[in-house]
């Protein structure tokens, strides 16, 4: 990507940035945020596209961290805007504001369980926030092999997914029906199955959320 395409495709609502939604990297606290400097830069060329440099200081614990955004041009504030940050949060603390709120909560503890090196955990949160999905999307079935083929069958996820979504189920029956001697989760296949759910979540909610957003625009 262009960083000059920064915010014209998806991102939050408005043409300001949202420091309301931004986490403190330091102390973890969001949206408590004063801008003690600011730069930005036009595009060359003429238009109204603007890229701008901020530096934002924590009310809470005064430490500083730059924030790098743009709103889509030509959007009369009516668009929406797209932001990076440095230094970031490095514990998962929160979810999209448009994820249901129950599956968010089952995503961010399986983050937590990678953070924190709890294999088995991550793999056992990983795979009933799979099943969380699919429930809330109307998969029936006696069981969550039974669930992902509905999911599949009514043209939700691709068939590469509805694969994925069953070495999830698989790696994780290990754990939850765990037998003498058994070693767990591996590093490797809890970081594959939390790395799925990810885009599993992609696909559920934030594309249909971009798409949203850009009908909007355009209408």
């Amino acid at each position: 990507m262009n960083w000059w395409d920064l915010g014209e495709w998806s991102g939050s609502l408005g043409d300001k940035l949202a420091t309301h939604q931004i986490a403190c990297a330091f102390c973890g606290v969001e949206g408590h945020f004063e801008t003690v400097h600011h730069l930005e830069r036009k595009k060359p060329g003429g238009g109204t596209k603007v890229l701008n440099y901020d530096t934002l200081k924590c009310g809470e614990c005064g430490n500083l961290m730059f924030a790098f955004w743009s709103a889509a041009a030509g959007m009369g504030g009516r668009g929406v805007h797209a932001y990076r940050v440095l230094p970031w949060r490095q514990e998962t603390t929160s979810y999209p504001k448009h994820w249901p709120e129950d599956v968010g909560r089952y995503w961010v503890e399986a983050k937590r369980c990678i953070e924190a090196k709890t294999w088995t955990a991550a793999a056992l949160m990983a795979r009933s926030a799979v099943q969380l999905v699919a429930r809330k999307n109307g998969a029936k079935g006696n069981n969550l092999k039974q669930e992902i083929n509905d999911l599949a069958a009514k043209g939700l996820i691709l068939p590469t997914m509805k694969e994925w979504a069953h070495e999830v189920r698989e790696l994780a029956n290990e754990g939850t029906h765990p037998q003498p001697d058994s070693k767990g989760t591996d590093k490797k296949d809890a970081n594959d199955v939390v790395e799925f759910l990810g885009f599993l979540m992609t696909v559920m909610y934030n594309l249909p959320k971009q798409i949203e957003e850009y009908r909007e625009r355009k209408g």
